[in-house]
């Protein structure tokens, strides 16, 4: 069911187990020898051959080649001697002496190797296969090199796959580094292919911003559909904890539960006042009564606001939630109508992010129609939202109930070479608090039609598309606050959306025209592809609406083009109705070799927005960004990586963030070492302090504080590994 492996069993029969099928075990297959042919076949008696020379015996299941064997055709037994190979699909074989009993359906082989897809090589000194029963091995070596000098192998004395072949015995492990051993297991048992078998898994260490960080964890298969991960895990400089893991299956439901305790945080108790006993709990669960019903509960609980970001898995030391959610929802689908009911509650752990309110409850029906080229679309919301003490963007209301109900219809118009979509509506909203009730209410229409210019060549394909976009809105707006708007950030294509604001509560309210090109090109044989895009809205009236305080809004474009070889140009840019002043933008040049020869330059620039209006609206405290950037990773002499990456911030003229590190490979191991430095919100300060979070950004401070770490990487192919991989390290958001 949720079944991991332990890295030696997961070796073992990975390798063992990739034999040809007729070695794994097929207790109802017919074993038939198709053909004999060598260079030399003599008649030892009425039933026996001897073969001489390049003896070829084909099978269903595997091609046999020896220089000599003997054939005993009444009792189907086979000996071969001198070069034997063993050759199917995926796997050869060779061996000093193989005895194949087709009858008994037992083979037995001497001072055998084998070599699995080029991934896997071994040796063992005597294998006995009887399909039927157990299958046994001796002295038995694994590794995943492919040369005689090798970084890591896997040594058993015996290995046992159970006649059930469910199970697999493997005892006397020895795994040497350099012909070094370094671990020694005297028993295990495994489970094999889908099969649960209680036992330890593979264990983590890791070397992170706490040192050391072991865990061990033991599976517990209490049966098919359900089972238990207990997680003892020390970690240097905090101490010890235990982490646990259930779940379950049935016909209808599935779900798990999670826990993870630390009694003594010795590093939290230095650094804070607060309590060191440190715990996580998480429920996760789902029910579907039927096709269309399901009811669903997520509920996640934490000792405090740094769990995560002291304990959590990423060595690099970023927090990996920002929040703590707590849902009971109950869907209903039927045909054209779906129903959703549920409450919510939303537990901040960043101290940097506003967002503090629950919902309860919080129902919506969505109804859609297609009726040929014609959508009806029908959707209602009621929330009753409850705001937290500490921050509440509405001062006195602490509750509010909101109803909206929104009907609309759309009509689809369509071309040999055009698009036309014109679509109606109207959207009433109400909100009732402790105080007042108020109400916005608009109607909306929209028309948009698109051309679309195609050209074929012998190598690409190009379209240049135009688009026009009206859009009218009368509506009169009394509650200009936000419940759980936020401003978008404007792009080519937020821009021909009808409202710029996220969830339910500001609109827009000004008619506009929006004209846009696009224009994309692809190389059908080089894949490379060419983009550009252009677009700006015109309002009427008077009132200044953009971000620069412009009559009408920004030209926004974005960009991409290959120019030489493997060198591409890409950006994309938020520039005023005036032509002067750039809002928001970045700028790139990259070079691609492949994914592991690479160079990026980039520069981000984001001026601070001036709001519309300046409502009271659900926002993160927003800075200005001037960053360049310059990341690249390159594989040099076939077996070194170099990457580094240099973030400058030019508004305090500080780098950032600068990693850079190296990684050697062959195919045995992965090894390597990264040094970071860079700045990061500092939770600590923030919380020592008496001042709100809201005081804080209204005067810029933003505590920040300088972390440096050394990160060690090593990992012995298909078998273990030591911290992250180095790959998962470059793909991170911490490296892009």
């Amino acid at each position: 069911m949720f079944r991991e492996y332990s890295f030696i069993p997961v070796m073992v029969i990975y390798f063992i187990m990739s034999y040809p099928s007729f070695l794994a075990g097929q207790e109802n297959r017919n074993l038939k020898i198709n053909s004999i042919d060598a260079q030399l076949i003599e008649s030892m008696d009425q039933d026996t051959l001897k073969l001489n020379g390049n003896v070829i015996i084909n099978t269903d299941e595997v091609e046999l080649w020896s220089d000599e064997a003997v054939y005993d055709r009444k009792n189907q037994l086979i000996l071969l001697k001198g070069n034997i190979k063993a050759l199917s699909k995926n796997l050869s074989i060779e061996a000093e002496n193989m005895e194949a009993d087709f009858q008994k359906k037992q083979f037995l082989l001497t001072n055998s190797s084998f070599n699995f897809k080029n991934r896997g090589f071994g040796e063992a000194q005597f294998v006995n296969i009887l399909l039927n029963e157990n299958i046994e091995l001796l002295n038995v070596s694994i590794t995943s090199c492919k040369n005689e000098k090798l970084s890591w192998d896997l040594e058993a004395d015996n290995i046992i796959i159970l006649e059930d072949r469910k199970n697999v015995v493997v005892k006397d492990v020895k795994v040497k580094f350099n012909n070094v051993p370094f671990l020694y297991i005297p028993y295990l048992r495994s489970g094999i292919g889908n099969e649960s078998f209680s036992g330890f898994l593979s264990p983590s260490i890791k070397q992170g911003k706490d040192g050391l960080d072991i865990s061990l964890p033991y599976f517990f298969s209490f049966a098919p559909n359900y089972d238990l991960t207990l997680t003892p895990r020390y970690i240097k400089e905090r101490g010890s904890g235990l982490e646990a893991e259930g779940r379950f299956l049935s016909e209808k439901s599935e779900g798990n539960l999670a826990f993870s305790h630390f009694s003594n945080d010795r590093k939290f108790a230095s650094q804070s006042s607060r309590n060191n006993k440190r715990w996580a709990a998480r429920l996760q669960g789902i029910h579907r009564g039927s096709k269309s019903l399901h009811i669903e509960i997520v509920s996640e609980h934490v000792s405090d606001n740094l769990y995560f970001e002291d304990l959590s898995d990423d060595i690099l030391g970023t927090q990996q939630k920002d929040f703590l959610t707590r849902n009971l929802s109950l869907g209903f689908d039927v045909k054209d109508v779906r129903f959703k009911g549920e409450l919510n509650q939303f537990e901040n752990l960043n101290p940097f992010s506003l967002n503090d309110y629950e919902t309860r409850p919080n129902f919506n029906i969505d109804y859609k129609k297609q009726l040929q080229d014609t959508q009806i679309n029908f959707v209602a919301d009621y929330t009753n939202f409850s705001f937290a003490e500490n921050f509440n963007p509405l001062k006195k209301h602490k509750d509010i109930k909101r109803i909206f109900i929104e009907p609309s219809l759309n009509i689809t118009f369509e071309g040999t070479s055009s698009k036309s979509l014109l679509t109606a509506g109207v959207r009433k909203t109400d909100y009732k608090t402790n105080l007042n009730n108020f109400d916005n209410s608009y109607y909306w229409s929209e028309f948009s039609h698109q051309l679309f210019y195609d050209k074929v060549s012998e190598n690409r394909f190009s379209t240049l598309s135009p688009i026009i976009k009206l859009i009218w809105i009368d509506g009169d707006r009394r509650f200009n606050k936000s419940v759980d708007s936020k401003i978008i950030d404007l792009n080519f294509e937020s821009l021909f959306r009808k409202n710029w604001y996220t969830g339910s509560d500001l609109f827009l309210e000004k008619n506009r025209v929006i004209l846009g090109l696009e224009y994309k090109s692809y190389g059908l044989s080089s894949k490379k592809e060419r983009s550009f895009s252009l677009g700006r809205a015109f309002f009427d009236g008077k009132e200044r609406l953009d971000v620069n305080g412009q009559k009408n809004s920004s030209y926004v474009s974005s960009f991409e083009f290959n120019l030489v070889g493997d060198l591409k140009l890409s950006g994309s840019f938020e520039l005023s109705s005036n032509l002067k002043k750039l809002a928001r933008g970045h700028f790139g040049i990259i070079y691609e070799k492949d994914e592991r020869k690479n160079l990026q330059f980039r520069s981000v620039f984001k001026r601070k927005a001036k709001y519309i209006n300046d409502p009271i609206i659900w926002k993160d405290f927003d800075k200005p960004i001037n960053q360049i950037e310059i990341i690249s990773q390159w594989t040099v002499a076939d077996s070194f990586l170099l990457f580094g990456k240099i973030s400058r911030d030019q508004e305090i003229n500080y780098t950032r963030d600068l990693s850079y590190g190296f990684e050697y490979f062959n195919c045995c191991l992965k090894a390597g070492l990264m040094k970071r430095k860079w700045l990061d919100q500092d939770y600590y300060s923030f919380f020592d302090t008496e001042m709100h979070a809201s005081d804080m950004f209204a005067g810029g401070l933003l505590p920040e504080k300088e972390k440096d770490n050394i990160y060690i990487f090593f990992e012995l192919s298909e078998l273990g590994r030591l911290g992250k991989r180095i790959s998962d390290v470059l793909r991170s958001k911490s490296f892009q």
